[in-house]
């Protein structure tokens, strides 16, 4: 009895607490504890769905990752960076078609999955262990791609399937949005030969941004409007000797990243107004050898990969001898680094930074399933 009435006590205090009061305690929590502590009472839960609690809360990196040597046969995994130093495995057991399906893409801490072999989609929460299956769409897609704003209000997300059926400068495309749960088609001009697509797609600001080649540019389509209206703008050059070219967006600006396997450099697009002029006037803005980056905490000769920009500081993400590293750009040094702590081999193959508070977010995944 004394047990209960020390709880029950407890509970009241926690609910006498003044909002600013509970801020600064919530601030104090790692996010796991954070979630949990939606459910003390309604008041906590309101306090901590709060927008400017949410903005104060940390960034937290979160990684996809497959184990290695497996020969593509074990399913995807993904972890969030903890403060040891280490990638802690969060479980995606609770989705039930995880050994059948494919990782399409990664947004703002949503996977896309799909079956293989099948025109079905999922979009899973794996910190709210929630998912959703979407209606299929009419055609096969050849790439897809999910585009979740967190930032929106309401706060939704799109899958942009592009069906290959090609024009010489365009193509079908379909659309899934959150709102209205249903896919739409959509006739794109790309304003580029279709073919040119690389691939190397990024979403940010209601816009998708992809990389082309011949000529080297990269190609802005505008999701949030009724169409997926086209702007090409030119690169400031093209990845060297075959290496990898990315896309990112830090401090609100457009980046592009190239990789030649000896040094990264970083572009930014100085009058990046959401527009993509077909003149950018693009900056370089870091230069690093990466040989350097291993002497600092990547470690061996073995290969350094471009993973994800900071969207707010100077750092870059990068994966190399099982480790991911953050690097600040500016002081050209490693500022962290963390493992896998089990000691199996793991191949990282998407990482992104979201704010904390967003795994606390109703994601819009209508008729969701959450696990008992």
């Amino acid at each position: 009895m004394a047990a209960v009435l020390n709880r029950h006590s407890s509970i009241q205090s926690a609910r006498s607490l003044n909002a600013d009061m509970l801020a600064e305690i919530i601030l104090r929590l790692p996010v796991k504890s954070v979630a949990r502590s939606r459910c003390v009472s309604k008041n906590w839960c309101a306090t901590i769905s709060d927008g400017c609690l949410r903005r104060r809360l940390p960034l937290q990196l979160s990684v996809v990752y497959f184990p290695a040597g497996s020969g593509g046969g074990k399913a995807p995994r993904f972890a969030c960076a903890d403060g040891g130093g280490l990638l802690e495995d969060r479980n995606l057991g609770f989705f039930p078609y995880l050994d059948g399906a494919v990782v399409c893409d990664a947004s703002n801490g949503l996977l896309l999955f799909r079956t293989a072999g099948t025109t079905r989609f999922y979009v899973v929460d794996p910190v709210t262990r929630r998912w959703a299956a979407l209606p299929p769409p009419s055609r096969d897609a050849r790439l897809s791609m999910l585009a979740f704003d967190p930032s929106s209000s309401p706060r939704r997300y799109h899958v942009i399937s592009f069906t290959g059926r090609w024009r010489e400068r365009g193509g079908e495309v379909e659309v899934f949005s959150s709102e209205s749960w249903a896919w739409a088609p959509r006739d794109v001009e790309f304003g580029v030969p279709a073919g040119a697509l690389s691939g190397s797609m990024h979403f940010h600001g209601g816009a998708v941004y992809a990389l082309a080649s011949d000529p080297d540019c990269v190609v802005r389509m505008d999701v949030a409007g009724p169409d997926l209206t086209c702007a090409a703008a030119e690169l400031p050059e093209p990845a060297a000797g075959g290496g990898d070219a990315r896309l990112a967006h830090s401090g609100g600006r457009l980046h592009y990243v190239a990789n030649d396997g000896a040094q990264l450099k970083v572009w930014v697009l100085d009058d990046d107004d959401g527009s993509s002029p077909a003149a950018p006037r693009w900056r370089l803005k870091h230069a690093v050898r990466l040989d350097g980056v291993a002497e600092g905490g990547c470690g061996g000769d073995e290969e350094v990969r471009f993973m994800a920009l900071h969207p707010q500081k100077d750092a870059a993400y990068l994966w190399s001898a099982r480790r991911l590293v953050e690097y600040d750009l500016m002081r050209k040094e490693v500022t962290g680094a963390w493992e896998f702590g089990d000691g199996e081999k793991n191949r990282v193959v998407k990482a992104w930074l979201v704010p904390s508070s967003l795994y606390l977010s109703d994601c819009p995944l209508a008729d969701a399933h959450v696990p008992c």
